[in-house]
């Protein structure tokens, strides 16, 4: 009689859930809660120093050394590339490179993530698009605020080019080389992709590639400075890489019941 009402309830609950969409896909949708997410995770990456460990803070040091050379020669590198590229070859690699940094290719890219995600219900597509999305959202905030109070001036922004003009949260609005922008963003998105498609290594290499080549872009028609670039790719990776924690503590209980090919059971999501 026991087995007969389990096998009853049974029965029923697979017939009304069969009558429902699948129920993962709640996990990973663009609704109220993953608007206010965003702030969340924005609080989450800002936050992360607090808890770096000796070797967290080891790469910092060694990125900010790579800095601080980039910096040094950052006049001479800019010399030898308008030495090197002739201005038709620098506005090809502008034109390539710069819709990679700027939005233009990596938002309807995450775009088609995501639909792709909903019509064949698979949560690494959702992910990779939600998730890429807070990143470069997090990356053009984080641009604005270091821009803002670090007002350097570009190369080409002055009548001889200097890279130590820093005017500060006072100085001219135009001013607004530190750091790149397309290379926070790029690196941030790269960061979370290749996170994200882990089991998938070359989605890393080529979100990398194609981050750095956005990034070279802005070298090579004298819109930045070499500093400005490392110190754009270093932030992008921070928050990208805080974005992907922030979201696997997010959604590591997320469980949701599952109908599979082998019958009634639950799924686990967890972000990576």
């Amino acid at each position: 009689m026991q087995f007969s009402v389990l096998i009853l309830g049974l029965l029923l609950v697979s017939a009304r859930l069969a009558a429902q969409p699948p129920q993962d896909s709640t996990c990973f949708l663009i609704n109220g809660q993953y608007v206010i997410d965003f702030g969340r995770a924005t609080i989450f990456t800002a936050a992360q120093p607090l808890h770096f460990g000796v070797r967290q803070w080891a790469t910092v040091a060694f990125i900010g050394g790579a800095g601080y050379v980039a910096y040094r020669y950052d006049l001479e590198i800019n010399d030898f590339l308008h030495k090197n590229i002739t201005d038709e070859q620098s506005r090809i690699i502008k034109h390539a490179g710069g819709p990679i940094g700027n939005g233009l290719i990596i938002l309807p890219l995450l775009g088609a993530l995501y639909v792709h995600g909903i019509k064949a219900d698979n949560d690494q597509s959702r992910r990779a698009a939600l998730h890429g999305m807070q990143a470069f959202v997090l990356g053009a905030g984080a641009t604005i605020v270091l821009k803002q109070l670090t007002k350097r001036a570009r190369p080409d922004q002055l009548l001889i080019s200097n890279p130590d003009a820093w005017y500060g949260p006072s100085g001219y609005g135009g001013y607004d080389a530190f750091p790149s922008g397309h290379s926070l963003r790029s690196f941030a998105v790269a960061t979370v992709l290749a996170g994200v498609y882990e089991d998938k290594p070359w989605v890393g290499i080529a979100a990398y590639s194609l981050a750095g080549f956005a990034s070279l872009s802005r070298l090579a028609y004298g819109e930045h400075w070499l500093s400005d670039v490392v110190a754009g790719a270093a932030l992008g990776y921070f928050v990208g890489r805080g974005v992907l924690l922030f979201n696997r503590s997010r959604y590591a209980g997320c469980i949701q019941p599952h109908i599979g090919t082998h019958g009634i059971g639950f799924q686990v999501s967890i972000g990576k």
